[in-house]
C-alpha cells in the first residue's frame, strides 16, 4: 500500500532572510505594541497630543504597522511571497509612520526604528531574490 501526501502551501521551505526578516519584524513589532499600549492606556497624561486631525491618522497607521510586522513575524501557514508582500507593506507603513513623527511629534528616537526598518527591508529583498 502506497500513500501519498500533498505538500502544504504554507510550509514551503522560506529563505533564512526570510527568517530573520521574520524574526525582527516580530522584535520590533512587539516593542512598538507595548510602547503604543502603554502611552494609549497607561501614562495617557505623558502623551503628546497635537490634535485629532493628526492624532488620529497616526494612531491608526501606528496599529497598522504593528499588524503587519506581527502578520509578518507570526502569521502561520503563509506562503513565503505573500509574507515578503506583507513585510514590504508593513515597511512601507512604518517608514511613513516615522518620517511623520519625527517632525511633527519631535521624536529624534524614530531613526532608530527607520534603521529597523530598513534592515526587514534588505532582509526581505534578499529572501524575494532568493526564492
Amino acid at each position: 500500500m502506497t500513500t501519498t501526501t500533498a505538500a502544504v502551501p504554507g510550509t514551503a521551505r522560506q529563505p533564512r532572510t526570510l527568517l530573520a526578516a521574520r524574526v525582527l519584524a516580530g522584535i520590533i513589532g512587539t516593542v512598538q505594541l507595548a510602547g503604543a499600549f502603554f502611552f494609549l492606556v497607561v501614562a495617557r497624561d505623558q502623551t503628546v497630543w497635537i490634535g485629532p486631525l493628526v492624532d488620529v491618522p497616526v494612531i491608526a497607521l501606528t496599529l497598522t504597522g504593528i499588524a503587519l510586522k506581527l502578520t509578518l513575524a507570526l502569521a502561520p501557514r503563509i506562503e513565503p511571497a505573500r509574507r515578503i508582500t506583507v513585510g514590504l507593506a508593513a515597511v512601507a507603513v512604518g517608514v511613513v509612520l516615522t518620517l511623520v513623527k519625527i517632525p511633527v511629534y519631535d521624536e529624534p528616537e524614530g531613526v532608530v526604528f527607520l534603521a529597523v526598518d530598513a534592515a526587514v527591508l534588505v532582509l526581505l529583498l534578499l529572501a524575494r531574490r532568493a526564492r
